[in-house]
C-alpha cells in the first residue's frame, strides 16, 4: 500500500520552494564558471607545497623551506654552521687542520657531521665537503641537480668536465661543475687563462661520492 506524504513535510517543501523562487542563496553554492566542480571520480586540483631543498654553489648554500629561500654565504661561516647545527640537531665539534703540504702550520678549523664537514680557514672563509645526498633529512644538490649518488654520465650531461685523474687510469676521479671565473687570477691547469672557482665532484668508479665547494684551479691548496 502506498503511503501518503506527511502534511508537515508538504508544508516544509512548499516553504523551501517559495524561498528558492524569491532568489534566496543556497547554503551549498554550485560550481562557478571560473572553477568548475570536479566530475565523479576526479580529485580537485591542489597547488603542491614547495619541497625543502639545499642547493650548494660556489658562493654558499641556499636553503629553501616552505616556499621561502635564504642564502648562507661561505664568507659568513657562523650562519652556515648554525644552519647545519639546526638541520642535523647536532652541535658543532671542531678540530684544527694543518697545511696539507706539510710544515705543521694550522690553516683553520674543521667542523664535522656525518653528512657534511665545514672548514673555516684562518682568513674567515668557509668551504664544505658533502658525503651524503641529504643533510638533516633535507636533499642537497648542485644547481644542476647533481647530488652524492649521481652517476658520472648524469654529471657530464649537466656540464661537468674532467678535473683530475688521481690514479692515472685514464678516468677522472674528480670532475668540476658550476664554474665561475675569478678575475685577477691565473689558472694553474689552463696556462694563460683566467682562474675559475667551481664545485668539485669526487667519484668512486662512476658514482659521485663527495661534493666539495668551493674549489678552484688557481690555488696551490
Amino acid at each position: 500500500m502506498r503511503r501518503s506524504a506527511s502534511p508537515v513535510l508538504l508544508v516544509a517543501a512548499l516553504l523551501l520552494a517559495g524561498c528558492a523562487s524569491d532568489g534566496a542563496v543556497s547554503a551549498t553554492p554550485g560550481p562557478s564558471a571560473s572553477q568548475p566542480a570536479p566530475t565523479a571520480g576526479e580529485t580537485p586540483l591542489q597547488t603542491p607545497a614547495a619541497a625543502d631543498l639545499l642547493v650548494v654553489g660556489v658562493d654558499g648554500i641556499i636553503f629553501s623551506d616552505d616556499g621561502t629561500s635564504r642564502s648562507y654565504p661561505f664568507a659568513e661561516p657562523e650562519q652556515l654552521l648554525q644552519l647545519v647545527e639546526t638541520l642535523t640537531d647536532q652541535p658543532r665539534s671542531g678540530e684544527d687542520f694543518e697545511d696539507p703540504w706539510g710544515g705543521g702550520e694550522v690553516m683553520g678549523t674543521v667542523y664535522r657531521w656525518d653528512e657534511i664537514s665545514v672548514s673555516v680557514s684562518k682568513d674567515g672563509a668557509a668551504s664544505v665537503s658533502v658525503v651524503a645526498p641529504r643533510v638533516g633529512g633535507i636533499p642537497l644538490q648542485t644547481s644542476d641537480g647533481i647530488a652524492v649518488g649521481a652517476t658520472r654520465a648524469a654529471a657530464t650531461a649537466a656540464g661537468a668536465w674532467e678535473e683530475w685523474d688521481a690514479d692515472g687510469d685514464g678516468h677522472a676521479d674528480h670532475l668540476g661543475i658550476d664554474e665561475q671565473e675569478s678575475p685577477g687570477t691565473t689558472s694553474l691547469s689552463r696556462p694563460g687563462e683566467v682562474g675559475r672557482v667551481y664545485i668539485s665532484l669526487a667519484l668512486d668508479g662512476d658514482v659521485v661520492t663527495e661534493l666539495h665547494a668551493p674549489a678552484n684551479d688557481f690555488s696551490d691548496l
